[in-house]
């Protein structure tokens, strides 16, 4: 078995005061926000900042773009309360924000294994950022995003990432819908059984999962069941 690389180089987070540069509703209850830190962004693709805004205690968001200059960019999902609901009323282009970052070890590795992504709702945010740095890195290789939501709303990459299987041959993108859908363009269903319908064995495979807590504990067992090397899997788990 190949060792899990751990020998890259985590920058040590700081804080950047940093300006809103837009803002797009792409979803009934999910915009997407770019910030400009200033300077060039020291994160790797897949990992997290922490947002904050006075009054507010700092929290979590996943950075949704690989590193390129200094605008990062976030997608978030307004749980009506807390911060979120501070963003959604107040931010807007020309913000003056705080970020921190960057955190996490849930980020691209380079390797020419083929590639597993699997997202629940805005988990889809770092694993976007995975594939950017994949298809900039290391293309040839085989590349699955499997992105589970609600309801086709919310399927807010959906272009893109049709787009990008248009120009990868590698890269294979399986939507699935938890509610039964309306037309025969979408699958229907969970990324567990998917895969496990999909898949015989995954031993080989570099694999990104990131969504609800909920949905990661009830997607690892598959993994298991297929093979999966924990020493090639990565989780990033958080609420809502």
């Amino acid at each position: 078995m190949t060792a899990r690389p751990d020998t890259t180089e985590i920058a040590t987070p700081r804080f950047f005061d940093a300006a809103v540069v837009s803002v797009v509703d792409i979803a009934d209850d999910t915009r997407i926000i770019h910030a400009d830190i200033g300077t060039a962004s020291p994160h790797h693709a897949g990992q997290y900042a922490h947002l904050s805004a006075t009054g507010f205690d700092p929290r979590p968001y996943s950075i949704a773009n690989a590193p390129d200059g200094g605008v990062l960019e976030f997608h978030i999902k307004n749980t009506g309360r807390g911060l979120t609901a501070h963003i959604f009323d107040n931010w807007q282009a020309g913000s003056k924000i705080s970020v921190e970052a960057p955190f996490g070890d849930h980020f691209w590795r380079a390797s020419t294994r083929p590639l597993l992504a699997l997202a629940g709702g805005v988990g889809i945010a770092p694993l976007k950022a995975i594939l950017e740095a994949h298809f900039a890195h290391a293309q040839h290789s085989p590349a699955y995003l499997y992105w589970g939501v609600r309801d086709a709303q919310h399927l807010y990459l959906d272009g893109a990432f049709r787009d990008l299987q248009k120009k990868y041959p590698e890269f294979r993108y399986v939507p699935l819908l938890g509610e039964p859908a309306t037309d025969a363009a979408h699958r229907t269903g969970y990324i567990a059984p998917a895969l496990a319908e999909d898949f015989q064995r995954l031993a080989g495979h570099n694999i990104y999962i990131a969504g609800p807590g909920p949905m990661i504990n009830a997607t690892l067992p598959a993994l298991t069941a297929l093979g999966a090397e924990k020493e090639w899997l990565f989780s990033d788990s958080f609420g809502g």
